[in-house]
Formats: structure tokens, C-alpha cells, sequence
């Protein structure tokens, strides 16, 4: 009777399978896994219901009459725990160690202990056996266990025949080291026996690769031999270049022949392998290339006589990979990196080229690639961008030098207004030649203009700025006058606050900030001179009023109000230093002018700037003044003066009104404190009296304003500190009268107008001044007149009681009514 599960047959193909096999060697059905294992069950527990159904064909009619038109009997339940109620299969939990993994581990100790043993053989019996019986029984092993590993691999054991593999190997590294001992190979150093080595192993590896099914162990052992021979090679050779050059050429084919057969292992160590020995070419080639030599120390010599061949070579050899593969993008890469080394080839300088020389060579190879790469079809671009990039990283490295030189030595002329309006730059000497900046530029641009797309070409208006800025940046290279530079920079900064006006794209934004910018340089390079300095900042301030009114974009309009408050005082600040007007005094202008900006323009941006810029000028004006309390408190009063105005002015800056008084408060406390003044009064009236006069004027405006928000500021501000300097030491005094006529005025103030805040506020204080009086006297009082106070107090309550209740009702209608 045939079976379902049937271990030894493929369950599809019904093939005769080997021992443990991981899939069927006809039909190459997974014989492994989970779903392999389920597929077995299954089959079993067929097998188990085909038997008890052949049981059962006796009595089937007598089951069918006992069982009547009911429908058929259910199947019977499986004794097979891997099934489930219904029937169905399940897959159970694998426990244990694998087979395939338990056959890995007894094969891997038997390699080893074959190396082991032939090890010792060798160690031991080489002494007493003849030339003859060696060569008989080492050539035996290696032939008998490479024999046997390919034929155990073409019958489907590959853990076995891997294994079997490793130690034929190893037998033959043996039989080369046992020729090699025995002299049969001749006086061979170090290098030459791992050229007999790598190349007895690469041509057995070599061999073996083309057996029916090949193994994974030779296709190691080919690229290891491949490298012992190279090696051994390179360690005897005097021509370095040429055994790099012939090893990945060598791995080249390895990897073809791993293609070839379809290999899975070959193909990706040899790529490593080439990757290895290309590198070591290319560590030689630049060694070469950049020798010190006697006449041939220059770029092109080194080239003639051949110094840069291996560079050439070496990226030739990059486009090996362009044989293996059919992918564009990996075709473009190996394109693309082949050429940016032929360009680094041409471009490397040699040790007697000056950075000039090397510098116009790179920037040469530069305009070259971006006219080719503006002439090459859309396909061709990508490997053509590559070299363009490299050109374009040193000339780039050389323009930003040379501007880093030029910004030094125009902020390097001298102390700010310290120097005349003819003051000259000084003599620099670069590192490479002034005149190279603005061609460096040039071709920067254009390869931008060649590589960006289309749309981004339109931009020319920002190309001709950053030329004039090459060109300016040139001329702060020479030492000429100071203001050659500043009058460029400012013409520049014009023109493009002009243009920025005319436009209606969004480039006009960035045209306006970068006139700012330069207009800002311009200004911190004439710093040395007060003239330059107020010459340049009027260019800001033209440039920047005329966006700020009258630019198309609201970005625009905001930088332009940013920048407009503190170039405008810095104006004032350097007209001043013209007109010989001292320090101490130059911020109050400052201060008017940047006061009537931020009135007449109430913006955020104009307020912030306009404010830093006069507390940076008020603060200089304190320092430079004989009295700096008198300056300080003038200053503060100034200031206060101003916000304040402007908070009248613009209804939307009220709150400011609190910064304005708090500046006048601030001056009023600088100058008590100049005159000697330290009664607490003189400092809080002030500032209680501008808080009552704003919640007067809020109740005046909202009638439904709670007086507690609109008056308790500034009647406690004016009635506590008095307070506190009552209770500490003055209890006794004209103070304390006052405070406390004052504390009555506020109580009945607050009775006739039915309002909260003077009435809580006058009488808290009036208590506290009335508690501190009596606390003197408290501790010699009789303690009668305490009996009796307490005693008199009982009777009133006891007696008022049923009144208060009458009263109760009339105060919470008259709190109603209060404010």
C-alpha cells in the first residue's frame, strides 16, 4: 500500500531524496521549515484516515442503517497530537537542535580534526617516511578528500561536502609547505612562498569552481590565494603600480567567472578584494604623483615622464564595474568617479607649483568641464556634474581666502574716528594672486549657471552683485584709499535697493537685504573715519527708507524697518563726531529722532530697534559725561518724555504709558538720590500720582471700570511705603499725622462716592497706623481697664445683636451700590 508520507520520496515530484536533504535535487521544493513540517503531518494523519477508513468498509452498510437519513457520521478524532479538533493540522513548536545544525557541528569537528591530525602527521612522521611515501600520502588525502567533498556535493550533502572541502584545502596548503621544507621548490623567501602558495591555491580554487554544483569553500579559498600570490608578488617586486594594477584585474575576472557560473559567494569577495588592492594603487599613484624629484617637481613634468600614469589607471580601472552591471545610476557613479580622478589627475599640483599656478590649472578645469557640461546631452549630465563639484571645491576654497583677506584688511585700517578721510589700506601679500578673485568668481558662476536649472539662470541681476563684490573685494587686496572701497560698496548697496524697487518677484526681497548688508559693510569698513562713517550710513539710510516706503513685498518693508532706527542714529551719532559735538551730549538727538520714528511709524520692528539703538546711545552719552547722575536723570526724564508721548499719540501704544512712567519715576529717584533726598515720599508721589491720574482718566472713559483696578495702584504706592517707614522708626512724627489725615480723607472719600479702593485702602492703613500707635502704650496698661474693656465689649454686642441684624440688611444694600 502506497503511503502519503513518505519521507524518502518528494512529496510532489516523488523523487528518491538523499539523506537530510534541504529541498528536492529535481524539482527544488523546500523540504525545510515549518510549512514543510505541516505539510508532513498532513500527510500523515491522511495516511491514518485512509487506514481506519479500509477498517471500516465491513460495516459501513451496518453504520449507514443505524445511522439513518441524520447525514454522515463525522470523522473519527485523531490520534495525532499535531492535529486539531476540527481535524486540521497544526504546526508545533520546534524544540531542540536542528538536524541540518547538529550535522554542521559534527562535520565542522571532523574538519578540524582531519587539519589537526595531518598537522601532526606532519610534525611526526615526516622524519622516518621517504620522499616517496610523503608525496604518496599527503598527495592521497588532498586528492581523496577533494574527491569525495565533490562528490558528496553534487549529490545534494553540502555541509558535508563544504567541510570535506575546507580540509582538502588545508591538506594542500600542507603539501606546498611540505614541498617548500623538502627543497623541491627551490631557495624561496618569505614573498615566494606566498606566491607558491596563493597560486597553487587559486588554480585548485579555480579548478574547482567548475565541478556541476560548486561549493562556497573554494570560492573564498580563490580570492585569499589570489591575494597571497599578489602579495608575494608585490613583496619582490620593485614595480608596485604594475602588481596592484595586475591584482584587480585579476579579481575583475574572478568576479566575471563567478558571473559566469552563477555564483552567489565569488562575485561579491572578489569586489572587496578589488577594492582593497585599488586602494593600495591609489595610495602609490599619489605617492608618485607628488614626489620631490630632481626636474620633475612641477604638475607637468611629473606628467611627461609618467609620475601620473598609476592615477590614470587607477581610474580606469573604475569603469571595471561598468561590465557587471546594466544599471544607469551605478553606470553614471562609476562614470562620474572615473572622471573626477582623471581631473584630480591633471589638477594635483606638484611641489615646486606655486598656489597661483595650481590655482588658474584647477580653475582652467573648471570652465572646461562647465562648457562641457552645458554641451553634453540630459543622459550624460550626472557623470559630468561629478568632476565640475571637484574643480569647483578649490576654487571656491581660493575665492573665500582671498575675500577673508580682502574683509581684514579693510576692518584692519585703525580705531573707530580715529583716522583722516585719505587713509589708505595696508600692503597685504595673499597667498595667491589678488587678480584671481574675481575670474575665481567667474567661473563659479557659470558653473552654477550650467548645473542649476533653467529657472535659476534668471537670477543674473545677483550674479552682477556678486562680481562688483569679487571686484570690490579685489581692490581691498591693494592699498588704496579707504574710501575707494566704502564709495563701492555703497554704489553697489544702491543699485541694488534700486532695482529691488523696480521688481515684482520675490528676488527683490533678497536684492534689498543684500543691499543692506553691503551698506552695513561699507559702514563698519569706514569706521575709521567719522566722515566715511557718516557718508556710508546715509547710504543705509537712504537705501533703507526708500524700501521701508515705498518696497513692493511686506518682508521687504520689515527689514527696512529693522535696520532704518539704528543706521539713522548711527548717522546722527558720526555727524555729531563731524560736528565736533561731544559724547555726553549726542544721544539726546538720537533720542528725538528715534522718538518721532516710532510715533510717526508705531511697528513693532521700529519700536524694538529704535529702542535698543537709544539705550545703546544714552547709555554711551552716561559714560562720557563729568556728572554721570545729572546725565543719567536727564536722560531717564528724556526718555520717559517720549514713550509717554507716544502712548498719547497712537492709541493702540497705551501700555506704554506704564514704560513712560517708569522712566520718569526712575529720573525723579536719580536726582533725589544727586541731591541727598531720602524721605520715601519724594520717590513714590510721583509715580502714585501718574497712577491716579490714569485711572481717573479710565474712569472718566468707562464708568463701569472697578475702582479697585483703576485707583488701588496708585493709592497704595502712595500710602504704604509712608506706612512702613512709620512702623519702623517714626512713629511719632509729622509723617505719621500726615499719613493718618490722609488715611481719614481716603475713608470718607470713598463713603460720599461709593467707592471700593479708597475706602479699603485708607482704612487697612489707617488701621495698621492706628495699631502702631497704641502698641507703645499697650504694655502698661492696668489689666482692669482690659477686664473692663472686654466686659464692655460683651454688653454691646449682647445688646446690638437683634439691631445688627436690621443694619445687616441696609450695608449689604449699600455695598451693592458701591464701585
Amino acid at each position: 500500500m502506497m503511503r502519503y508520507a513518505d519521507p524518502s520520496v518528494c512529496p510532489d515530484c516523488r523523487t528518491q531524496l538523499p539523506a537530510d536533504p534541504a529541498a528536492c535535487p529535481v524539482c527544488a521544493l523546500p523540504l525545510r521549515g515549518p510549512l514543510a513540517a505541516s505539510l508532513f503531518r498532513t500527510l500523515t494523519h491522511a495516511d491514518g484516515l485512509l487506514t481506519e477508513l479500509r477498517a471500516s468498509q465491513v460495516t459501513v452498510p451496518a453504520t449507514r442503517a443505524e445511522a439513518g437519513p441524520a447525514g454522515p457520521t463525522p470523522p473519527p478524532a485523531s490520534d495525532d497530537p499535531a492535529a486539531s479538533p476540527s481535524g486540521s493540522p497544526t504546526v508545533a513548536r520546534r524544540t531542540g537542535v536542528r538536524g541540518a545544525s547538529v550535522a554542521s557541528i559534527l562535520l565542522g569537528l571532523g574538519a578540524l580534526c582531519l587539519l589537526v591530525a595531518a598537522v601532526i602527521f606532519l610534525a611526526v612522521a615526516w622524519s622516518w617516511l621517504g620522499v616517496g611515501g610523503r608525496t604518496t600520502v599527503l598527495v592521497g588525502l588532498t586528492l581523496t578528500t577533494g574527491g569525495v567533498a565533490t562528490w558528496l556535493g553534487a549529490r545534494g550533502l553540502r555541509v558535508a561536502a563544504e567541510s570535506l572541502m575546507v580540509v582538502s584545502l588545508g591538506l594542500l596548503t600542507l603539501d606546498v609547505a611540505g614541498a617548500d621544507n623538502a627543497g623541491w621548490l627551490g631557495d624561496l623567501t618569505s614573498f615566494g612562498f606566498a606566491s607558491a602558495l596563493g597560486a597553487t591555491l587559486l588554480a585548485a580554487s579555480v579548478a574547482l569552481l567548475f565541478v556541476r554544483r560548486p561549493l562556497v569553500a573554494p570560492q573564498v579559498v580563490a580570492v585569499l590565494g589570489l591575494a597571497a600570490l599578489a602579495g608575494g608578488v608585490l613583496g619582490n617586486s620593485t614595480h608596485d603600480q604594475v602588481v596592484t594594477t595586475v591584482a584587480v584585474l585579476g579579481y575583475a575576472g574572478l568576479a566575471g567567472l563567478g558571473r559566469l557560473r552563477r555564483l552567489a559567494v565569488l562575485p561579491w569577495a572578489a569586489l572587496v578584494g578589488a577594492a582593497g588592492w585599488w586602494l593600495a594603487l591609489l595610495a602609490l599613484a599619489l605617492d608618485d604623483a607628488t614626489g620631490d624629484r630632481a626636474g620633475q617637481t612641477t604638475a607637468f613634468s611629473l606628467l611627461l615622464q609618467g609620475h601620473r600614469l598609476g592615477l590614470l589607471v587607477a581610474a580606469a580601472l573604475l569603469l571595471i564595474p561598468l561590465l557587471f552591471t546594466r544599471s544607469t545610476p551605478l553606470r553614471q557613479v562609476g562614470l562620474g568617479a572615473c572622471a573626477s580622478l582623471v581631473t584630480v589627475t591633471v589638477g594635483l599640483p606638484g611641489p615646486d607649483d606655486g598656489a597661483t599656478r595650481s590655482a588658474v590649472l584647477v580653475l582652467v578645469l573648471l570652465v572646461l568641464w562647465s562648457g562641457a557640461l552645458a554641451a553634453v546631452p540630459e543622459s550624460w549630465r550626472r557623470p559630468t556634474l561629478a568632476p565640475v563639484a571637484v574643480c569647483a571645491v578649490p576654487v571656491a576654497a581660493v575665492a573665500a581666502a582671498l575675500m577673508g583677506v580682502a574683509v581684514d584688511n579693510a576692518s584692519d585700517v585703525g580705531a573707530p574716528f580715529s583716522r583722516a578721510v585719505g587713509v589708505h589700506l595696508h600692503d597685504v601679500a595673499p597667498p595667491v594672486d589678488p587678480s584671481l578673485l574675481v575670474p575665481c568668481v567667474l567661473g563659479l558662476l557659470l558653473a552654477i549657471a550650467v548645473a542649476v536649472p533653467a529657472p535659476a539662470r534668471r537670477a543674473w541681476p545677483a550674479a552682477a552683485g556678486v562680481m562688483v563684490l569679487a571686484g570690490i573685494g579685489t581692490l581691498a587686496l591693494h592699498p588704496v584709499p579707504l574710501w575707494t572701497v566704502t564709495t563701492a560698496l555703497g554704489l553697489t548697496a544702491l543699485a541694488l535697493a534700486g532695482d529691488a524697487l523696480r521688481r515684482s518677484d520675490p528676488l527683490g526681497s533678497w536684492e534689498a537685504a543684500a543691499g543692506s548688508v553691503l551698506a552695513g559693510t561699507a559702514a563698519l569698513a569706514a569706521l575709521p573715519s567719522a566722515v566715511l562713517t557718516s557718508t556710508s550710513l546715509a547710504v543705509l539710510v537712504l537705501g533703507a527708507a526708500a524700501v521701508a516706503w515705498r518696497g513692493r513685498f511686506p518682508e521687504s518693508a520689515v527689514g527696512a524697518w529693522l535696520v532704518l532706527p539704528p543706521a539713522t542714529a548711527g548717522l546722527i551719532w558720526s555727524v555729531s563726531e563731524v560736528a565736533g559735538l561731544g559724547e555726553a551730549y549726542r544721544a539726546t538727538p538720537v533720542l528725538l529722532v528715534l522718538a518721532a520714528m516710532a510715533v510717526l511709524r508705531p511697528r513693532a520692528e521700529v519700536e524694538l530697534t529704535a529702542g535698543l539703538a537709544g539705550l545703546l546711545a544714552a547709555v554711551t552719552s552716561v559714560g562720557a559725561a563729568s556728572d554721570p547722575v545729572t546725565s543719567l536723570a536727564f536722560h531717564l526724564t528724556l526718555a520717559g518724555a517720549l514713550v509717554t508721548t507716544s502712548a498719547l499719540v497712537n492709541p493702540s501704544r497705551r501700555s506704554l504709558g506704564w514704560v513712560g512712567g517708569a522712566l520718569l519715576a526712575a529720573a525723579t529717584w536719580v536726582r533725589f538720590v544727586e541731591i541727598g533726598v531720602h524721605s520715601p515720599e519724594a520717590y513714590t508721589l510721583p509715580s502714585a500720582v501718574a497712577l491716579l491720574l490714569v485711572g481717573l482718566r479710565r474712569l472718566s472713559v468707562d464708568p463701569s471700570t472697578p475702582t479697585l483696578r483703576a485707583l488701588a495702584p496708585g493709592l497704595v504706592l502712595a500710602t504704604t511705603p509712608s506706612l512702613l517707614w512709620v512702623i519702623g522708626d517714626d512713629a511719632v512724627s509729622l509723617r505719621a499725622a500726615l499719613l493718618g489725615l490722609g488715611c481719614l480723607g481716603l475713608v470718607m472719600l470713598g463713603v460720599r462716592l461709593r467707592w471700593n479702593a479708597p475706602l479699603l485702602v485708607g482704612s487697612s492703613v489707617g488701621a495698621l497706623l492706628v495699631l502702631r500707635e497704641l502698641a507703645p502704650y499697650a504694655g502698661h496698661t492696668p489689666q482692669w481697664v482690659l477686664i473692663g474693656f472686654a466686659g464692655t465689649v460683651l454688653t454691646l454686642v449682647g445688646i446690638t445683636w437683634e439691631r445688627r441684624m436690621l443694619e445687616l440688611r441696609h450695608a449689604a444694600s449699600y455695598l451693592d451700590r458701591l464701585r
